[in-house]
Formats: C-alpha cells, sequence, structure tokens
C-alpha cells in the first residue's frame, strides 16, 4: 500500500511538473548553445568545452548531483583520423585505360584508424546491399566468392524490413563484420540516386573532411576498429559509374535493380586498388553527467538514463559563406529540452535514479554514447531504459509524434498511453531509408542490452495548408548538417516544449513503475543483445 501512495504522489507531482515547460525557456537555452560563440561545439574543441560547461552548470544550479565519479564531467580519450587529400583510388578494368577517382570528387573516406599509409587491392564484387538476415531469408553474399575481393554494396537495407530492423541492418559496422566474415579484403560503399538526393555530394565532401574519432581502450587500440578491414571508401555518383564501366549492368541498372529487389550479386571486370593517406591525432573530450537520486529504497539503486548529444560538426568548408556549424535543431533543441527534464525531476525525484547524459562525439559515429554504454558510470545492469532526445523538428506545430523503437520493447505501451493523455497521435517513422535508430544515441544502450526509445515530433501540421512532410524533406536536404542549421530558422519552439513534456511523462512512468521495462517477446533486438 505505501508503495502504491508513493506512486501516486510521485505522478501527480509529475503531472505538475509537465505544465512547467516553456517555450522561452528551450529558445534561452538553444540561444547560447547554437550562438557563433561556441563555433559549432565540435567534438574536442573550446566550443564543446564551453557548451560542456553550460550543461554542468544547469545541473549543478538545479541540486543535481554529478554523476561520473564525484565529476560531471567522463573524459573520453579519442583518436582523431582524417584523411589526406592524396588519397587515390585506381580502377584498372580487364580491357581499357585504368581510371583514377581522386579524394572528394571520386570519393570520400574518414581514413583509415590503424595506418597512416594503407593500400587495398582486389577484384571488386556487387553484393547489394551487403547484408545476411537469416530471420529474414535475405543474403546478398549468396552464391558469391568474395575471398580476398573488395565488396561493393550499397548503403541501407531492403525496404521490405521492418523498421528498427532495417535500421540495424543498415548499420557500417554490422555491414562490415559481415564483409569481413565472408573473408572480403576491402569494402565500397555505393549510394543510389535516392540517397543522393537526400545527401548531396557536396555536404558528403565537407562532412568527410572533417574525419572521424575512435574512443581509445585501455591499451590504447581504438575501439570497435576491425584489424582485417579497418576503412572503408564511399564512391560519388560519377565514380560509382566509373566502377560500373564496361560491366554487364550499368550503375543506373543496378540501383533500379536494387529498389526492385532484383538485384543479385554479381561480379565487376575491374580490380581496383585502394590507397588512403591518413593523419592520426589525440583528442579528449568529455561526456557531461548528472544523478537525481531516487526516493524508493529498493529502486534508487536501479536508473533511467536520458541521453541528448552535446556535440555538432564544430568549423567546415563555408556555405555562403558561413562556416560555423551551430547545430540548432542538431541537437541544441535536444538539450534544451534534456536541461528541463532535469530541472523537474530535481525537484520531485522519481522512485528510480535518473542519469542525465549529455553526450560527446556522436557525429562521429555515438562514439559518446558508445563510451558511456562500454563503461557506465553505474553497473550496466543496474540501468534499465534509455531516453534518447535528438533533432526536435520545429519548423511549425504538429499534432504526432514519432516513436523510435516502440516495437521492441514495453516501452512502446507507455509511448501510446501519453501520447493519449497528451492528445498526441503516433506516426510511423516517415523515413525509414534513413535509419535513425542506429543512427542516434539510444543505439549503443540497445546493444547493451538496454531498452531504449528515441521520441521525435511527427509530420502531421497542426496547419492543414502545411505539407510538413515536404518541409522536413527540404529541411535534411538543403539545411542538416550545415551551417544553415542556426538560429536564423524561423522555429516553432513551443515543439520543443512539447517533446520536453512528453518524454518528461515518460521518465515519470519508467521510473516509477515497479517492473523493469522488457523487450517484446521474440523480438530481435531482445533475443541477440538482451540479458540473459
Amino acid at each position: 500500500m505505501r508503495n502504491a501512495v508513493i506512486g501516486i504522489a510521485l505522478v501527480l507531482a509529475g503531472a505538475a511538473h509537465a505544465d512547467s515547460f516553456r517555450a522561452d525557456a528551450m529558445r534561452a537555452h538553444m540561444r547560447f548553445l547554437a550562438s557563433d560563440l561556441l563555433e559549432g561545439r565540435g567534438t574536442g574543441t573550446r566550443g564543446y568545452d564551453l557548451a560542456a560547461a553550460y550543461v554542468a552548470a544547469q545541473f549543478e544550479a538545479a541540486g543535481i548531483e554529478p554523476g561520473a565519479s564525484g565529476s560531471y564531467f567522463q573524459n573520453v580519450r579519442f583518436q582523431r583520423t582524417t584523411a589526406l587529400a592524396s588519397s587515390k583510388i585506381m580502377i584498372t578494368p580487364e580491357r581499357g585505360t585504368p581510371v583514377v577517382l581522386a579524394y572528394g570528387e571520386g570519393f570520400v573516406t574518414m581514413g583509415d584508424a590503424l595506418a597512416e599509409t594503407k593500400t587495398v587491392e582486389g577484384e571488386v564484387v556487387v553484393a547489394g546491399y551487403g547484408v545476411t538476415s537469416p530471420e529474414l531469408k535475405h543474403d546478398d553474399y549468396a552464391g558469391l566468392d568474395v575471398r580476398g575481393r573488395i565488396v561493393a554494396y550499397f548503403s541501407g537495407a531492403p525496404e521490405r524490413f521492418p523498421g528498427a530492423l532495417r535500421a540495424h541492418y543498415s548499420s557500417s559496422l554490422v555491414k562490415l563484420a559481415n564483409a569481413a566474415s565472408h573473408g572480403a579484403a576491402g569494402v565500397i560503399t555505393l549510394s543510389t540516386p535516392a540517397d543522393s538526393a537526400r545527401a548531396p555530394w557536396p555536404r558528403v565532401i565537407r562532412q568527410s573532411r572533417l574525419g572521424t574519432m575512435y574512443w581509445l581502450e585501455p591499451d590504447g587500440a581504438p575501439h570497435a576498429v576491425r584489424r582485417d578491414i579497418s576503412s572503408t571508401v564511399s564512391l560519388s555518383p560519377a565514380g560509382a559509374v566509373a566502377l560500373f564501366a564496361g560491366a554487364a549492368k550499368t550503375f543506373a541498372q543496378a540501383s533500379i535493380d536494387l529498389e526492385a529487389g532484383t538485384l543479385r550479386g554479381f561480379a565487376l571486370p575491374v580490380r581496383a586498388s585502394i590507397q588512403l593517406a591518413s593523419v592520426h591525432a589525440p583528442a579528449e573530450s568529455p561526456n557531461v553527467a548528472g544523478v537525481v537520486r531516487g526516493s524508493d529504497p529498493q529502486l534508487r539503486d536501479e536508473y533511467l538514463v536520458y541521453s541528448a548529444h552535446l556535440d555538432h560538426l564544430g568549423i567546415s568548408d563555408p556555405v555562403d559563406g558561413d562556416a560555423i556549424n551551430n547545430g540548432a535543431m542538431d541537437n541544441a533543441s535536444g538539450i534544451a529540452a534534456m536541461i528541463e527534464i532535469a530541472k523537474a525531476f530535481a525537484k520531485t525525484p522519481a522512485r528510480r535514479s535518473i542519469i542525465f547524459l549529455a553526450t560527446t562525439a556522436e557525429e562521429k559515429g555515438l562514439r559518446g554514447a558508445d563510451y558511456f554504454a562500454n563503461n557506465p558510470t553505474v553497473p550496466i545492469e543496474m540501468i534499465v531504459a534509455n531516453i534518447n532526445i535528438d533533432e526536435v523538428m520545429m519548423l511549425h506545430a504538429v499534432k504526432d509524434v514519432v516513436p523510435l523503437g516502440s516495437e521492441v520493447s514495453d516501452l512502446g505501451d507507455s509511448v501510446a498511453k501519453i501520447a493519449s493523455e497528451m492528445n498526441l497521435e503516433i506516426s510511423p517513422d516517415p523515413y525509414p531509408e534513413e535509419v535513425y535508430f542506429v543512427r542516434s544515441d539510444q543505439y549503443p544502450f540497445v546493444k547493451q542490452g538496454v531498452p531504449a526509445i528515441y521520441v521525435g515530433m511527427g509530420y502531421k501540421a497542426v496547419d492543414p495548408g502545411i505539407d510538413s512532410k515536404k518541409a522536413q524533406i527540404e529541411w535534411i536536404s538543403t539545411r542538416y548538417h550545415t551551417p544553415k542549421d542556426d538560429l536564423s530558422q524561423d522555429l516553432d519552439y513551443s515543439m520543443v516544449s512539447t517533446l520536453a513534456r512528453f518524454n518528461y511523462k515518460l521518465g515519470v512512468e519508467v521510473a516509477n513503475r515497479t517492473q523493469r521495462p522488457a523487450w517484446t517477446k521474440g523480438n530481435f533486438f531482445g533475443e541477440k543483445f538482451g540479458r540473459k
């Protein structure tokens, strides 16, 4: 009876706080985090450190305890890897003249994390999406011998794959492991015309020049870098056409067959020599962690983790004279929401403890969240769930939410309940091809067996005269990951307020329930990653 009374009191307190998420508070946080003064919050930069200090100060002012062994900062040591312009690919056809693809024109790469000079040579074999999925009876390697060869595969996964599973098999790490298990010597990634429309080549070049980072193991080795295939390259549309020159099937036809589901693997009549030059440099950057202790002696040693990435791209090649990638929607919006959620829980703690985690290096491949998930500040088995907040769509008011991962655990039931309470509709992922489920910070938690969810604002405009999905697609193709994602945009801050309220109510539900969140019975992620 006592626990029931406590639970009712906490839920009522939560309902009161849920009405306190002001749009002006969201605007104020974003005004600082997305200002030019922070120079795009690039991982390992002074601008990011200023942002981290700001979040820590907000936590401390609200009475939120340090969440990283007595500190607000969980420092992460990285190796920064950047490709040099001298990198190149030579394509030698069985008949004809060799073609050289230049870095930035014919291809891009993040470089090789293990060697500053690296050459991979071999015949080239096309293997569809590069996916092997026994549970969905799909194998792009069927009938192919890729041992000692270079595999060329398309980004993404088959359209018929269900949401989160499609995202999982689109993961570059999953594909790389699959290629290595089949004996491939190297990997080339291809993009369909539809991919290229969503991610224009100039943006791809600009981001590749920023390089990547890998967090370092205690022995100094970069984490999750394979020694058998330690680097990859991605071809431009022109580079892909050159690779397929002389083949029985053109690149354009292969792209059409891929999307129709009829592409079968085949060898190209070429050899490729991938010659990479990279530079390595050390870097450090902290995750920011705060904790609100639970009120229930029986549950306070269990934790819910809220996460949102604090970093963005920093300073890049300029676009229309502007080189600062301010990252207003991506992800100053999510950090603003998380700060206000943390303040609400600081006033009225839940039964379970709650960690608020602002991650670094998300834009480098979810590295900060992955570091925390592998090196948690509390025992990983005591983390019951993760709620991630990333890139709040705030172009205009909408009346729906999109919960990514709702089908993989009973967190989806809580989402449905809260959506009903808030008179919000639940919509399916409008962009499954973008595979956001593996591209944001909830995924490292999933891989450690923690049920996780990422709820975003949807695409059904309150104003019937607005084509919300069209507006979002335009934003993704013209502003996403560019300096144009700044505060000069016409933004509806009420959407950040709405999402903060939603995620707060979700946290109240999760942190106060007696039973831990559970994987959906028979679900792929629970079977693969769940604790036995």
